[in-house]
């Protein structure tokens, strides 16, 4: 019994170490072939994109991130394009033009190259990440008080590698119609600003004016595109004419609240603005005025008094009018009119979109500033 007992020990020592060596082959033939798919389809595994991933560093040298770029241009021989018929406005616009082409990469354009020469606008398309509200933040540090104003950009092609003016441009409008929050979606907003800016920048003038025409199942941006300016629709193609100064002026004005709502002095300094600058006189015929708003609260009138002060001492010869609701009362009114504002009453309209008793929950009214 004595002897029987090591005997024991000896084997069961044997069988686990036969154990652990069947372990280790079986964790090696698991792990070896995953290893070898990667390797041999790195870069299909890999998702890496230049404006989202980080840079790896080995060796002290970053690797470049062009994996991206790479099967962009796989994508690009393997994508079938669509092919759609041309509207047949088209073959009265005649032959030997130049016309632009904004986001129609997945369009078969061929048959376009009869009229003349076709020009892809290349942009860097805005981040999935850039939402509708960055452009309208429900706060902005106005007074840089903690960091300076940062509003975002929209990214917009280098219009002057385009050479001469076009004759027509071409925009593919993207549409979620009817998902909610579709008419927000700031890659429409972007699609639609490149082709007003590339009409302005780079179109005519004159009787024979450039031609916008936009592809689309939804309706373009009205606020950019008016309806005077549509001259034909057909199924999803749209053909306008627009009025090169008007586009021009609209083009030109802030892009979102975040934009319009900066100090008064440069932008990411602490110089106020030289109010000496201003005219002192008006010398177009046309009226101009300064305007703006109270609503909802009294807060405000003390600093509306004091900027009529200051805008009369400059001399200017600008209205000065003030949009205001019932919410200011009869005594603040006076108060404003004696300090050189001309009242206009207004009822105001609430944002279905704000919570209630938020500060921008009646920003509305049905004054348009900008019209």
């Amino acid at each position: 019994m004595i002897k029987a007992i090591p005997s024991k020990a000896l084997v069961i020592k044997i069988n686990l170490v036969f154990l652990a060596f069947f372990l280790l082959i079986y964790a090696a033939l698991l792990l070896w072939p995953s290893a070898t798919i990667y390797h041999e389809n790195a870069a299909s595994l890999v998702m890496c994109s230049l404006r989202e991933c980080h840079h790896k560093v080995e060796k002290g040298m970053k690797m470049k991130a062009v994996l991206e770029e790479k099967r962009a241009e796989q994508s690009k021989r393997k994508r079938k394009l669509v092919k759609r018929e041309k509207p047949s406005f088209l073959d009265e616009m005649g032959k030997g033009l130049r016309i632009g082409m904004v986001n129609m990469d997945e369009e078969d354009v061929s048959e376009w190259n009869v009229h003349g020469q076709t020009i892809p606008v290349y942009f860097e398309q805005v981040s999935k990440y850039f939402e509708w509200k960055d452009l309208f933040p429900e706060w902005i540090d106005e007074e840089e008080e903690i960091d300076g104003p940062s509003c975002p950009e929209i990214p917009m092609p280098n219009f002057e590698e385009y050479g001469r003016n076009m004759d027509i441009i071409v925009a593919k409008l993207p549409c979620k119609y009817p998902e909610g929050g579709w008419g927000r979606d700031v890659f429409r907003l972007q699609v639609h600003l490149i082709a007003a800016n590339l009409a302005v920048k780079k179109g005519k003038r004159d009787w024979n004016r450039t031609k916008v025409v936009f592809l689309s199942k939804c309706r373009p941006m009205l606020e950019l595109f008016r309806c005077h300016d549509l001259v034909k629709q057909e199924g999803d193609w749209w053909f306008y004419e627009p009025e090169m100064g008007r586009l021009e002026q609209k083009v030109s004005l802030p892009l979102g609240s975040c934009n319009l709502a900066l100090p008064l002095w440069g932008k990411g300094i602490h110089e106020v603005y030289d109010v000496s600058r201003i005219e002192r006189s008006t010398k177009t015929v046309r009226r101009e005025a300064y305007a703006t708003v109270l609503h909802s609260s009294e807060s405000y009138v003390c600093g509306a008094i004091a900027l009529a002060q200051s805008l009369l001492q400059t001399g200017t010869e600008r209205d000065l009018i003030l949009l205001l609701d019932k919410s200011i009362s009869i005594p603040k009114r006076d108060a404003l009119s004696a300090a050189g504002w001309k009242i206009r009453l207004i009822k105001r309209i609430r944002n279905p979109r704000a919570e209630k008793n938020s500060y921008n929950e009646y920003n509305y009214s049905k004054f348009r500033l900008w019209q």
